[in-house]
């Protein structure tokens, strides 16, 4: 026994002695070995891969099963009344035993009265829909919850993206369409409902800019009274509300009210300059659009814009090549070689929609961007600048521009913000003479809001401004049920 189990012990050896004369048997003898030891390794990754992969498949059958049973009983306590959350909803109420969200009253009121004013806006005939609803279920239902929480889900969406969406739903009726908001917010807004917290959650939503709580209150007033004579000027009031909510409480940052052809700039809650604008004409509107201050260019070139190059620039060039070197202008290839404007047949390029040229005018006193211009990021290519023809600011109606902000008080806004920077008056002085283009970075917190409101109630009063870009002529949208909107706001 001693001998066979020290012959299966030295079996290796044996083998490997015996096989001296070729390296090959050394080789295939531990390749051999190696190989059966990876394939073992690779089998087990593969098992367990397999396993892994099953149980997924079986937690992700499990969690399908809960959310159908779910739906189910969601569709079955709603009774057939639609929701637009249908999945959300399920997965939120199942996860409390279907017990109410809606507790707190405070919150419940607070949201319906936003939501209300949402609706009076016409921005969404979705959420009139939503708030019909709401008005003919009885409270004490959880019917009345869900809808709630539907609602809510939709005016979550609407109060995130509005600031960037604008311009595209605050001008035209039933523009936005309801869409779940991010799951990460919809989780920050669960947590607050279990910690008592709803109240603080939906006024955390709420606009802090007091002109549009002034707008409702008369909104509701008005309601409140029956002495309307038609809810024209009430729809107007709501729609220029939603348009306000977007813009904070006027203390820091520079505000231009496009048909108000004027800019403010406060600092610290006060107001330090009032400037008169020209604002851009019907056919290039200036956008609504949120923004912040990152310089100031002292004597800044003027890089033509592609419209206005096809549009004003080449027509004039190729009636006049001349006119280039009497406005200043420079010409650059695709190269960006400097040419000559008489060396183009600018003829062909008339009613073109590209030119394979780029122009540049020069800084100076007669530069379309006058000697300031104030950068801040923009996919519009928007901004604030000076202008060489000030007596255009005397006109009454300044939509004049190619939809940048020409700012009559330039050169106080401009001290203001090189004071900051560290110039002293002397040195723009200088710079200015030098007509050396120079960059200043802005150093404070500058945002700029570009809005248009034409209606509003500011300390009790109606005020009211030009529609200059017909943004106001919408008739009354028929879903609006005031009697609903009443109830609420």
């Amino acid at each position: 026994m001693k001998a066979k189990t020290q012959g299966f012990k030295f079996a290796p050896l044996v083998i490997l002695i015996s096989g001296l004369c070729t390296s090959c048997t050394v080789s295939d003898y531990f390749n051999s070995s190696t190989n059966v030891e990876q394939k073992e390794s690779i089998n087990v990754e593969q098992a367990n891969q397999q396993i892994a992969e099953a149980k997924a498949a079986e937690q992700a059958r499990i969690e399908l099963e809960k959310q159908q049973q779910a739906e189910a009983k969601l569709v079955e306590l709603m009774g057939g009344q639609p929701v637009q959350f249908k999945e959300t909803l399920a997965k939120i109420y199942a996860a409390r035993d279907f017990a109410p969200i809606w507790q707190d009253q405070s919150a419940k009121k607070k949201f319906l009265h936003e939501y209300a004013a949402l609706v009076a806006s016409g921005v969404s005939r979705g959420a009139a829909t939503s708030l019909d609803a709401i008005s003919a279920t009885p409270a004490e239902n959880i019917q009345y919850d869900i809808l709630l929480s539907d609602a809510f889900l939709g005016y979550m969406h609407y109060i995130k993206k509005v600031p960037a969406s604008a311009q595209n739903w605050l001008y035209s009726q039933n523009s936005y369409k309801a869409d779940k908001p991010a799951d990460e917010l919809i989780e920050q807004w669960l947590s607050a409902v279990e910690n008592n917290q709803n109240l603080a959650f939906v006024n955390s939503l709420s606009s802090s800019n007091h002109l549009y709580e002034e707008t409702l209150q008369r909104i509701s007033s008005t309601l409140a009274s029956g002495k309307q004579k038609s809810n024209t000027e009430l729809y107007k009031l709501a729609l220029n509300a939603q348009r306000l909510r977007i813009i904070p409480s006027f203390d820091n940052g520079l505000f231009v009210n496009i048909p108000s052809y004027q800019l403010n700039y406060y600092r610290d809650g006060k107001l330090v300059l009032n400037s008169r604008v020209i604002v851009g004409k019907e056919a290039r509107k200036t956008p609504v659009m949120y923004s912040k201050l990152s310089n100031v260019v002292v004597n800044p070139p003027w890089n033509v814009p592609n419209t206005i190059l096809i549009k004003d620039i080449v027509p004039k060039l190729a009636r006049d090549p001349g006119y280039a070197d009497r406005s200043s202008l420079e010409i650059f290839d695709g190269k960006g070689n400097k040419i000559s404007a008489y060396s183009v047949n600018w003829s062909q390029y008339v009613n073109s929609k590209s030119v394979p040229f780029r122009i540049r005018q020069k800084a100076g006193d007669d530069s379309a961007l006058g000697r300031f211009k104030f950068n801040m990021p923009s996919s519009d290519a928007i901004y604030l600048h000076d202008t060489p023809n000030h007596s255009l600011f005397n006109k009454t109606s300044r939509a004049l521009s190619s939809g940048c902000v020409r700012v009559s008080k330039s050169d106080e806004l401009a001290s203001m913000l090189l004071k900051e920077a560290g110039w002293s008056m002397d040195k723009k002085q200088k710079v200015l003479e030098s007509k050396k283009t120079t960059s200043v970075p802005i150093q404070s917190s500058n945002p700029v809001y570009l809005y248009y409101v034409t209606s509003w109630v500011e300390n009790g009063k109606l005020q009211t401004l030009p529609d200059i870009y017909g943004y106001d002529k919408l008739n009354v949208p028929s879903y609006i049920n005031w009697n609903t909107v009443q109830k609420y706001l």
